[in-house]
């Protein structure tokens, strides 16, 4: 749970990067479509952690989705930079790195909720395997 909410900051320190003047977009974002852009990340982050929190796993498989989308949106930071910014080379490779890290945050993020399901998955399928076990042994008697 920590690591998504992390996951947020990074996209929304990076999201603030952009929407500022010292990147030289040539289309500068508003501060109100910026706050909008801050809660809507916000609740679609946090919600699904409250469910992961209140111990339903459909949280996580949410969240997994909520990252990927917001991770398509990082790259969408790069080219950005890439294609439409005037700022100097230094801001573009600061901005460029910033968004590859938190692509690569997000990735580790994706690799560490796939242990933990594979986790539950074998946990769940050895209390299966003493349910049956159990049952046959009592079938037997």
């Amino acid at each position: 749970m920590s690591l998504g909410i992390v996951s947020w900051a990074l996209f929304s320190i990076i999201n603030l990067l952009m929407s500022s003047e010292f990147v030289k977009l040539k289309s500068q974002i508003s501060t109100s479509d910026m706050i909008k852009s801050l809660i809507v990340s916000g609740v679609l982050y946090f919600i699904p952690i409250i469910i992961g929190a209140l111990g339903h796993n459909a949280g996580y498989y949410v969240l997994a989705l909520v990252i990927i989308v917001y991770s398509v949106a990082l790259v969408n930071v790069i080219l950005s930079m890439i294609n439409a910014s005037d700022a100097n080379m230094t801001i573009k490779a600061v901005m460029i790195f910033a968004s590859l890290a938190a692509l690569v945050f997000n990735g580790y993020w994706m690799i560490l909720a796939f242990r933990y399901r594979h986790r539950l998955d074998k946990i769940r399928d050895e209390k299966k395997y003493q349910d049956i076990k159990k049952w046959q042994e009592q079938q037997k008697k």
